[in-house]
């Protein structure tokens, strides 16, 4: 197991704390392997423990919190009913339902109690605009979990364009289904007869799941023993991919099996052969750091309690999440190596299709 200091004096990894706190000593350790998958895993100290996240899953699952359709395309409703839950939204997370499955587009930290409040979204199943089977059409159920590329994340994400994310989960399903095929020795669809064009129900795919299973047998429980992880970074066919970071345990391992079924899921979506990689050195995972870390910065409010800081450099992009009712200090820093992907950032954001632009009873997939 290889690890290195990250304290101030060797370019800490928390200089991930905001730049106006002490950052804490810290270790990358890695990578644990299976197949063309590298995971790394990040130790250290936090400042926000003493707040509890319920995530989107375990607010939904006991209904603590209300999504519901707005008929808009990219905006949802939500609401947390709780009086002490504190919820946690990842960018990325996929809700179930509606009239078309959503991912979220942002971090997002939900107060008790808070109302009714816009959710910006971007739809990830463009070929439906009405009730799927016995499901509520204007109300979401369930998050199991989370946006599954690079592509997708920063479609969604940075360049926030509803055409990109409907393509790339057309590729990833594409990618899928070769894979698939060729690694169970029978063709393998991975696309649902229920809804062709959702990601949720082909992330669902039982013949998906039976090779994540192989990956997760050996990764899923590296956390097990280990009381200081904060946070992972992962490699695809050696190549540096991204890094999750939070600055609570807790809610690192809530969300720690959403977040390695998606690494497991692109890693699956990428491998084009049975080739060994060359294990990558944690220095990797530092540079990553040290270079989003450099990036020219512009900042945003999502929510009353939540403001975003986006880091940018030609090879990197690193999104910062503060929580506004702990001082601003950052809860969640998401690391993207680009390598060879770009997004197109449309001219107009606003011009973004709403189901208003359908006509009625069609279905929004004008734009594929």
């Amino acid at each position: 197991m290889k690890t290195f200091c990250l304290t101030t004096s060797c370019l800490a990894l928390l200089a991930l704390a905001t730049f106006t706190v002490r950052a804490s000593v810290g270790t990358v350790s890695g990578p644990f392997i299976h197949g063309n998958l590298q995971i790394f895993l990040i130790h250290g100290e936090t400042q926000l423990e003493g707040r509890h996240y319920a995530t989107l899953t375990e607010a939904m699952a006991k209904g603590l919190v209300l999504v519901r359709e707005t008929g808009n395309v990219s905006e949802l409703s939500i609401e947390n009913r709780s009086k002490d839950a504190i919820i946690f939204l990842n960018s990325g997370d996929i809700v179930k339902g509606g009239r078309q499955d959503r991912t979220i587009r942002d971090d997002v930290i939900l107060d008790t109690r808070s109302g009714q409040i816009p959710l910006a979204s971007f739809c990830v199943e463009n070929g439906r605009w009405s009730k799927r089977a016995n499901e509520d059409p204007n109300a979401f159920y369930a998050n199991n979990n989370i946006l599954s590329s690079k592509k997708l994340k920063m479609a969604a994400r940075y360049g926030q364009n509803q055409s990109e994310v409907w393509s790339s989960v057309a590729e990833q399903q594409m990618a899928l289904n070769n894979n698939l095929s060729r690694l169970n020795g029978k063709t393998v669809d991975t696309r649902n007869a229920l809804s062709s064009s959702s990601l949720q129900l082909t992330l669902e795919d039982k013949d998906l799941a039976a090779i994540k299973k192989q990956y997760l047998n050996d990764l899923e429980r590296l956390l097990n023993g280990k009381t200081d992880v904060i946070g992972f970074a992962y490699a695809i066919n050696g190549e540096l991919n991204s890094a999750e970071v939070y600055n609570n345990k807790n809610l690192f391992r809530a969300l720690w099996p959403k977040l390695l079924d998606s690494a497991v899921t692109e890693a699956i979506t990428e491998r084009g052969s049975d080739r060994q990689f060359q294990p990558l050195k944690a220095s990797a995972v530092k540079s990553l750091f040290e270079t989003a870390l450099s990036g020219a910065v512009t900042e945003r409010t999502v929510s009353k309690s939540t403001r975003v800081r986006t880091f940018t450099t030609p090879s990197t992009i690193l999104f910062e999440t503060l929580d506004m009712q702990a001082d601003g200090i950052w809860v969640h820093k998401s690391f993207i190596n680009k390598g060879k992907e770009t997004v197109t950032v449309p001219l107009d954001r606003n011009s973004l299709l709403r189901p208003s632009q359908y006509p009625q009873g069609s279905s929004p997939n004008s734009n594929r």
